[in-house]
């Protein structure tokens, strides 16, 4: 009898599911689930700008993970077909702007998670639970999941509110150890708030342990002296923004922001994945306490979301794409026009400059103080206010001749002079002159 030629191939279940979670923390997992929430929530909405009525609540201790939103569920045909597959089914039709891609994010959450996972989802005209054991599951030969029979139902309009369910128990000894953590929630829920800042700032309420998550509006100095410098190229495929300029004196906010499809992928970024390369690089130079003003915001769109050059954990850009290759083009080119003003501004509070170029430094803070807006109305109406000039005042430092400066010499005793050197926490005489007499044109002369 011949022998039979068949060589098999089949992967061990407990092998692959090891692998699929092994570079996945448990806080990308919960990321994935809520991105997930998203999804289903905007595809829910009428309004993309306006996410109020919408929820994501998150719930996790020692005990157990779940996870509930007020999206638009899922539909039995979809889970039946697609969404509880191993990677993307080549019949899949993501949703339009949708953050999930990969077609992995939920199952691997699941895993990474716990053993024992129950999910129940309605939608407009379906519903179903399904239940799973995950060390049942590993045993058996078959790779498929099961509805809960007595809770299936297809093409029958819904009374309950639509939305999805995740509850997972029985958890996995890393999970266990980290919801028990109060570190851990803390950092989970800074990090939801900054990767969902757009959504948050439209109106999505995220609640983390009871905690609801809370994003400050992302701003730029906009007036009739200094103008962000604007960049885009919008095709049917994709959708490109970028913005730079100034905003507040927050060393830990400045960087630069990258967004897809309105998630944050890159927050407050310093390094040479954007456009901080240093002199030996093809960016710019390296970050600088003197650029703490600067902001930089680049929003990436598509409707099908595998043409964003993000990495597959949407932890990072994929810096071999053509696409981001050619954004950051774009980044250094106007990272340079914003440094230009940055440099001058560091150059006019240097100590050594004369008190006139202290007083007209003011007048120039109070305009990069001053008339915000917010990136998200900037973003959705540019022009006629923006171009991709960064527009900033001229009236800027040049050194004055010696000449044109003069020397202010008065004696004080030195007990005085110790109690002031002190008080101003400075080192020489010089110094101590200089701080004086600017505290008296400040207060005499500046602000009468």
């Amino acid at each position: 009898m011949e022998a039979s030629l068949k060589v098999n191939a089949d992967p061990a279940k407990s092998f692959f599911v090891s692998m699929l979670i092994k570079d996945i923390t448990l806080r990308d997992a919960i990321g994935d689930l809520i991105d997930n929430a998203v999804d289903a929530i905007k595809a829910r909405a009428v309004d993309k700008d306006d996410l109020s009525l919408y929820s994501v609540v998150v719930s996790l201790d020692e005990k157990g993970f779940y996870i509930s939103d007020n999206g638009h569920g899922m539909d039995v045909q979809v889970a039946r077909n697609t969404a509880f597959n191993f990677g993307k089914a080549e019949k899949h039709v993501l949703m339009e702007n949708s953050i999930g891609q990969f077609g992995i994010g939920m199952k691997r959450a699941f895993f990474k998670i716990g053993k024992n996972i129950s999910v129940h989802s309605v939608a407009n005209d379906s519903r179903f639970d399904i239940d799973i054991d995950v060390p049942a599951w590993l045993v058996q030969k078959e790779w498929d999941f099961k509805f809960n029979a007595d809770t299936l139902e297809e093409n029958v309009p819904q009374k309950e509110a639509t939305g999805f369910k995740v509850t997972i128990t029985d958890l996995t000894d890393d999970a266990q150890k980290s919801f028990s953590d109060k570190a851990f929630i803390t950092l989970l829920q800074n990090e939801i708030e900054y990767e969902h800042m757009l959504n948050i700032n439209k109106g999505l309420s995220i609640i983390i342990n009871g905690y609801t998550l809370v994003s400050t509006n992302v701003s730029l100095v906009c007036n009739e002296e200094i103008r962000p410098t604007y960049w885009e190229n919008v095709t049917d495929n994709l959708s490109i923004k970028i913005l730079a300029g100034i905003s507040n004196k927050n060393e830990e906010e400045g960087g630069w922001y990258v967004f897809c499809n309105d998630r944050l992928i890159l927050a407050k970024d310093k390094s040479a994945n954007t456009v901080w390369t240093g002199g030996k690089g093809d960016g710019v130079a390296l970050w600088h306490a003197q650029y703490h003003r600067f902001r930089g915001f680049v929003f990436l769109e598509a409707k099908d979301s595998s043409n964003l050059p993000w990495n597959t954990t949407k932890t990072g850009m994929d810096m071999d794409s053509p696409v981001y290759q050619d954004v950051r083009v774009h980044m250094i080119l106007m990272t340079k026009q914003v440094m230009d003003l940055l440099d001058k501004l560091k150059a006019e509070k240097e100590k050594d400059n004369p008190v006139e170029l202290q007083k007209l430094n003011r007048a120039i803070d109070c305009a990069v103080s001053n008339d915000k807006v917010s990136v998200l109305d900037l973003r959705a109406n540019p022009y006629p206010r923006l171009s991709n000039v960064f527009v900033f005042p001229k009236r800027l430092y040049s050194p004055l001749r010696n000449k044109d400066r003069t020397s202010v010499q008065y004696y004080i005793s030195k007990e005085e002079f110790s109690e002031a050197k002190s008080a101003l926490k400075v080192d020489s005489a010089k110094e101590v002159g200089r701080k004086t007499f600017e505290y008296y044109c400040e207060n005499e002369l500046w602000d009468a």
